[in-house]
């Protein structure tokens, strides 16, 4: 499972995977713990988190266009 998050220190919407406990914002480098956040939307794959993504920061102001970039981790 996928989730979108403010990131607590610069504000930036961040995707995360829900298999991880922590992430680490692309924009400030900011660790937080996915527990403890607000969730502001849930996509089973990559693709419909990158959808959800695009559709919040479309909301949020200037319909910019946003394509997220994921790194794949070795299980």
């Amino acid at each position: 499972m996928y989730i979108v998050y403010r990131c607590p220190k610069c504000g930036e919407f961040v995707l995360a995977n829900t298999v991880n406990h922590t992430r680490t914002c692309p924009n400030c480098n900011h660790r937080a713990e996915l527990k403890t956040l607000r969730i502001y939307g849930r996509a089973e794959t990559p693709g419909e988190a990158t959808e959800l993504m695009k559709s919040l920061k479309a909301k949020e102001g200037g319909g910019e266009d946003y394509t997220p970039s994921f790194k794949r981790l070795n299980p």
